[in-house]
């Protein structure tokens, strides 16, 4: 499988949860506002994902794209040991295909999951219980991504099963 086909299958897995998180909350009637305000928090996560994650709406190939997503991946690699210790064994086509199933994960576990379980922390001592409604959503939107994404990795023995406790 080459690196481009790895990313087509990690953006498809994104864009299929964004389109069926899209549905059900189209399908909610404006009245249940608890039940709208939860998926619209977990729509908008997994467009979090394929933006931030993923980088699918900038412009340009998806060549071009992973090319700066390995660069993101090389500033954040050296806080995922047993992820570095992989990549560092790789030639450069491996390289590609693990940036391809990794990057977006390991990106969004450093710049963004890692905050938001402390907030989330932070919310439940406080008794906050607003703040524990949404920051659940948003962690548990994103987790639900992660899964879904190590399930294919799984299924496709694309560097499956690399997350240690401590870099959970």
């Amino acid at each position: 499988m080459t690196y481009l086909e790895i990313d087509e299958a990690i953006v498809q897995i994104a864009r299929q949860k964004y389109d069926e998180s899209k549905s059900r909350l189209n399908s909610i009637p404006k009245e249940n506002s608890t039940e709208r305000k939860a998926l619209q928090l977990e729509h908008g996560m997994y467009t979090f994902c394929s933006n931030a994650g993923l980088l699918i709406n900038c412009i340009g190939s998806r060549e071009g794209i992973l090319q700066t997503r390995t660069r993101f991946l090389k500033r954040t690699l050296h806080k995922f040991p047993s992820h570095q210790a992989v990549y560092r064994k790789l030639n450069e086509e491996e390289q590609k295909c693990f940036v391809a199933a990794w990057q977006a994960e390991l990106f969004i576990r450093d710049q963004w999951l890692l905050a938001q379980r402390a907030e989330l922390a932070a919310a439940e001592v406080s008794g906050d219980a607003k703040s524990v409604f949404e920051f659940s959503i948003k962690i548990g939107a994103v987790e639900s991504m992660f899964g879904s994404w190590e399930t294919w990795r799984k299924e496709h023995g694309v560097y499956p099963h690399l997350f240690k406790e401590d870099e959970a």
